[in-house]
């Protein structure tokens, strides 16, 4: 993922998630791994992802995403969720990265899938 230019760090706060949001998109342009990147106010991002995106992948993914985010908007409690492709989505997993203690737990939706 590139890294947010000078003129990002000086925008609102929605202008930086969407700015957040749209690199996602272009960094996957066949949306192999994410179809859709959504961020609401409370700084939580919502990821459907790919059909062949295997599970074990997914807290890997995950926390390389709250790593990200939190190089975008450091110092806030971040949360991503991600949902399997259909429709409509269903909640596979969420992840959170404590601003505080920098702690990141991840935790899946339903007992773990094997």
């Amino acid at each position: 993922m590139r890294e947010p230019s000078g003129a990002t760090r000086g925008n609102s706060m929605r202008e930086r998630q969407l700015e957040f949001v749209n690199r996602i998109r272009d960094d996957d342009p066949q949306f192999r791994t994410i179809q859709r990147a959504v961020m609401n106010e409370q700084n939580e991002l919502g990821l459907v992802l790919g059909r062949k995106v295997e599970m074990e992948f997914i807290p890997t993914l995950m926390r390389s995403m709250l790593t990200q985010m939190a190089r975008e908007f450091p110092g806030q409690d971040l949360t991503v969720v991600a949902y399997a492709p259909s429709n409509p989505p269903v909640k596979m997993g969420s992840a959170h990265l404590n601003a505080n203690t920098g702690e990141m737990t991840f935790k899946w939706a339903n007992p773990s899938p094997r």
